[in-house]
């Protein structure tokens, strides 16, 4: 599919790329789809409906809708004024594609020339105004960073078997249960260490291929990480055993003594009498061997049939690539890159050599080295011929377009695997691309099909005993349904996997976790749950070495603190974070830190800070933004207006409306109804005020986020006490009354209305219960007055 040049811009449909110069351009799936489709078709008008259907594959789509995506790819394209550059509308049609375009093969070819002359369509009057650029929805990173991060590190170190894999057979009715080998214990030369995980790992295989379901080594490695050298004796093996469903825990030794080896492989937990096998060997790997299929055969199993020995050139490879799949295990890339080093110039060019260097670039960093060992692996007939190695090169490929946040490419390559793997015996492989394809779909907003991916996953996961994998699927999961704002379908989910990660010492992605978490309580108006959470997610910030996931984390203790009054505390953590922040040049979390200060200046009385704060925070286009953070600093800034007398708060009000209308997410429409309906009623609009109140309750009601549905009630409950329709007020303050024993904000708003209803006992109710969520917050005086309270 050739790429189109115009104007500045090149177009690759194939790579789903839009190029502006050299900038490759972050667009929305459905504004990208737009702009391709109406490209691809620049020799003709398109109508709405073959828009419609051609792009969301259905045709009852609003037509508003249509209207919004169209005004975003306009304002990508720069192509918002009045004389249409670019995409032209016809009336009561459709659109056309008026730029002059050439299609190339190739992006670097030659100057610019114009292809057919684009059909003599009338030029439409302005259907939008120019505004301001909107964030792609896309740069939603502060949910979504922690889901592209635990799929990165499962595929970094998961399923590093190669030569043996394939064999695999599926569970036997006699080997139910999941088993967990602990690391050799090596007796012997020091140059035989890597034994510690190399000899593990293939005993482990070797059991899985007789039809034993055995726990991934690295899920091991991460479950024993933290315990330093301790042995595990069998109070701790029962303690693995619960923490991972395993009913089967085995030990294994290897001792070297006059030129042969003795593997010994021990039961401590699952078997009554213990199980004992043993092999001896002059090779450490044959007498491995022999006592995994020993063991296996103790188990009521068939060990797998793989011929006679290996001759002596390919024993010493299989024995170095367990030494490089151990250095692997124990993240030691720079070990397992020298141990392949030494492979001569035919070892180098065999594919389970290739993979593994790919696998180790990939491990490094070193991306673009990794791509291209993956891609011209995918061109070998032993890799092709195999679907288990096929798709565990496309895995990895994978793995590195998600590093790059190209995630049709993601998709695209997970669909492969699926292909592969889908009619074979359950596999790391087919979870690993159950999970790509999930989180590829969530990053283009397609939720529900994510959350069928990572379903289908978890259920590879479990019928291949990766509980780590379990972990992070239903991690990924709870941020999903958080991103989605389904804030109590994610909760359980959230917590029950961040102790699961803690169990398996994965510490940075338990951060993100626990940060989603804690967010999550906060919008379901349980701040003291939020503040409960504090303590562990300070200790994770402390252990955290990447400084900026530190500083994410920190902004979710701030919050913490703040809502449940600690305001001291809060001030003093966030003023530590915006300096870091601003140090390094943080500029994402600077915006979000910026927001936060803004909303807690204005709480404080310090309108013209507020104002100050939200603007610098609204001067940028942040990559880690959420239209929730945009939409929070908009109504912050008109707040702020509005108390300074301000007329730049109705402009505003003005101007974020627009703003809101072409965003397809709910919270920013909802808070630019409610910065409206506040705006009207400073300026005494009452009419336009409740108007726009009624119009974000509505919406807040239909959202069920509890936290907006609260801001709302508030601000709209208070205007009805000031103009003293109090049946009114009681009405709207009753949909919040419920979360007035643990949400200050909730307390207060029934205290104002008892106060305004001059009852006194239902008055020095409320204000003891918000006496008692006070904190460090001090109470408007007319409300501390008992006195005032009408009769």
């Amino acid at each position: 599919m050739p790429q189109l040049r115009f104007e500045r811009f090149l177009l690759d449909p194939a790579r789903r790329e839009l190029r502006r110069d050299d900038e490759l351009l972050n667009l929305p799936p459905k504004v990208f789809d737009c702009i391709a489709y109406l490209a691809e078709h620049r020799e003709r008008a398109v109508g709405r409906d073959e828009l419609i259907a051609a792009v969301w594959g259905r045709t009852e789509v609003a037509d508003n809708l249509l209207d919004q995506i169209m005004l975003r790819a306009r304002r990508a394209l720069g192509d918002t004024d009045g004389e249409r550059r670019v995409i032209r509308t016809v009336p009561r049609f459709g659109f056309s594609w008026v730029a002059p375009t050439v299609a190339v093969e190739d992006a670097a070819d030659g100057p610019l020339m114009p292809d057919a002359a684009a059909p003599d369509v009338p030029a439409a009057a302005p259907d939008e105004a120019p505004a301001r650029a909107t964030p792609p929805r896309a740069g939603a990173r502060r949910w979504f960073a922690a889901a592209a991060l635990l799929l990165v590190l499962a595929g970094a170190g998961a399923a590093i078997r190669y030569a043996t894999v394939s064999r695999t057979a599926p569970p036997t009715a006699a080997s139910a249960r999941l088993g967990l080998l602990l690391p050799v214990t090596i007796e012997g030369e020091a140059r035989y260490a890597w034994a510690r995980l190399g000899a593990m790992d293939l005993i482990a295989d070797r059991l899985r291929g007789s039809g034993q379901p055995m726990l991934p080594s690295d899920n091991v490695i991460a479950l024993l990480r933290g315990r330093g050298d301790a042995p595990v004796d069998a109070a701790a093996a029962q303690e693995l055993a619960q923490s991972t469903a395993a009913g089967l825990v085995l030990d294994a030794q290897a001792q070297q003594s006059g030129g042969y080896w003795r593997v010994s492989v021990r039961s401590l937990h699952g078997r009554d009498p213990p199980l004992l096998a043993e092999g001896e060997a002059r090779d450490l790997l044959e007498a491995t061997r022999a006592a995994a299929d020993r063991t296996a055969r103790a188990l009521g199993l068939t060990p797998p049939a793989d011929g006679d020995l290996l001759p002596p050139r390919e024993r010493a490879l299989a024995g170095l690539l367990q030494q490089v799949d151990a250095a692997r295990l124990a993240d030691q890339p720079d070990t397992a890159r020298a141990l392949l080093d030494s492979l001569d110039t035919e070892q180098r060019a065999l594919p389970d050599v290739r993979s593994r260097r790919a696998a180790v670039d990939f491990q490094s960093g070193h991306l673009d080295a990794a791509q291209k060992e993956y891609e011209d692996l995918l061109g070998a007939a032993s890799v092709a011929d195999d679907p288990l190695r096929h798709a565990r090169v496309l895995n990895g490929l994978g793995n590195i377009f998600l590093r790059r946040d190209d995630y049709p490419a993601v998709e695209r390559i997970a669909e492969q695997s699926i292909a592969l793997l889908g009619a074979l015996t359950p596999s790391v492989e087919l979870g690993n691309a159950f999970v790509g394809r999930a989180i590829s779909r969530s990053a283009q907003f397609r939720f529900d099909e994510a959350v069928a991916d990572f379903a289908q996953g978890r259920v590879v996961f479990e019928s291949t005993g990766d509980r780590f994998g379990i972990a992070r699927v239903d991690a990924n999961l709870g941020i999903l349904e958080a991103r989605r704002e389904r804030y109590a379908e994610a909760l359980p989910l959230l917590e029950g996997s961040a102790e699961r990660l803690a169990t398996f010492h994965d510490l940075s992605s338990e951060l993100f976790v626990r940060v989603a978490a804690s967010y999550a309580h906060l919008a379901l108006l349980d701040p003291a749950a939020a503040l409960a959470g504090e303590p562990r997610l300070r200790g994770l910030v402390a252990r955290e070495r990447n400084p900026q996931y530190a500083r994410y984390a920190s902004l979710a203790r701030v919050d913490a603190l703040d809502a449940n009054g600690r305001i001291a505390q809060a001030r003093t953590l966030l003023r530590g974070v915006i300096d870091e922040a601003g140090a390094s040049g943080d500029e994402p979390l600077l915006g979000s830190a910026r927001i936060i200060a803004a909303r807690m200046a204005l709480a404080a009385g310090d309108a013209p800070e507020a104002a100050r704060l939200s603007a610098a925070a609204l001067e940028k286009t942040w990559e880690a933004e959420t239209p929730r953070e945009r939409a929070g600093a908009w109504l912050v800034q008109i707040r702020a207006q509005i108390v300074q007398g301000s007329a730049q708060a109705a402009a505003n009000a003005a101007k974020m409306s627009e703003w809101a209308g072409a965003d397809e997410a709910s919270a920013p429409r909802l808070f630019a109804a409610l910065a409206a309906a506040e705006q009207a009623a400073a300026a005494g609009e009452q009419a336009a005020a409740g108007a726009a109140y009624e119009r974000a309750l509505a919406q807040a009601a239909a959202a069920r986020v509890p936290e907006d549905l609260l801001e709302v009630c508030g601000s709209y409950a208070q205007w009805l006490i000031r103009g003293g329709d109090l049946a009114r007020a009681g009405a709207v303050a009753a949909r919040v009354a419920s979360w007035a024993p643990r949400s200050y904000d909730a307390a207060l708003l029934q205290l104002r209305l008892y106060h305004a209803l001059g009852q006194p006992a239902p008055t020095r109710n409320a204000m003891a219960q918000v006496r008692r969520l006070a904190g460090e917050r001090v109470l408007p005086p007319a409300l501390e007055d008992e006195a005032t309270v009408k009769r």
